[in-house]
């Protein structure tokens, strides 16, 4: 029997320890490369800030699409979650963000798609049952892909969205560390071609 067929095999694991003053979560995502990224920074910063508390832009090098939100989690699970991204199989796609949105309860301004696109939907899926399978975490709310570009927006400045197309033709892994309160940025940690050939 597979590891990922074992239940619990890593769900009933206990908690990570914290490190004083220094904490690490995961996920998946959507990275961009750099030219996306590029035309995803000047589309955001063209964007006038929102109403709200101190509103802040998210900076170029932040910007990314989660696919699975993971969490703090120790090496163990860290290595279930790079098997499980590699019995994911799917196919490069276009994804193309043209729409404006916002999330009243974490006060988040975001871009992204009017229209989900079916290979990210699967992609999405198949990644979720293979986490399933070796007991990591998968959220159970409905998936809005987006990519926040700005915090702390009560209220939103109403304005035309420009369409962005984006060649998806991986997805990665993502470690988010946070000291002194403080997120110290994120580092790729493992990297999936869109093509079932792992380069993580």
């Amino acid at each position: 029997m597979a590891a990922r067929d074992q239940p619990g095999l890593f769900a009933d694991l206990p908690e990570p320890p914290r490190l004083s003053g220094r904490r690490a979560a995961y996920f998946f995502a959507l990275w961009p490369d750099r030219a996306v990224r590029r035309r995803l920074a000047s589309a955001a910063a063209r964007i006038p800030l929102g109403e709200g508390g101190v509103v802040y832009r998210i900076k170029p090098e932040r910007l990314h699409l989660t696919l699975a939100w993971l969490g703090e989690i120790d090496s163990v699970r860290v290595d279930a979650a790079r098997r499980a991204a590699d019995e994911v199989q799917a196919k490069p796609f276009l994804l193309r963000l043209d729409r404006h949105g916002h999330f009243p309860g974490p006060n988040a301004l975001w871009l992204g798609a009017s229209k989900l696109p079916g290979p990210l939907a699967r992609l999405k899926a198949e990644l979720d049952r293979e986490l399933l399978g070796y007991g990591l975490p998968v959220a159970t709310e409905p998936f809005v892909p987006h990519l926040t570009v700005q915090r702390n927006v009560r209220t939103p400045v109403e304005v035309p969205a420009e369409a962005i197309d984006w060649p998806v033709t991986e997805f990665a892994l993502l470690r988010s560390a946070r000291s002194g309160g403080k997120a110290d940025g994120y580092r790729v940690v493992g990297r999936w071609k869109l093509d079932g050939l792992s380069s993580g």
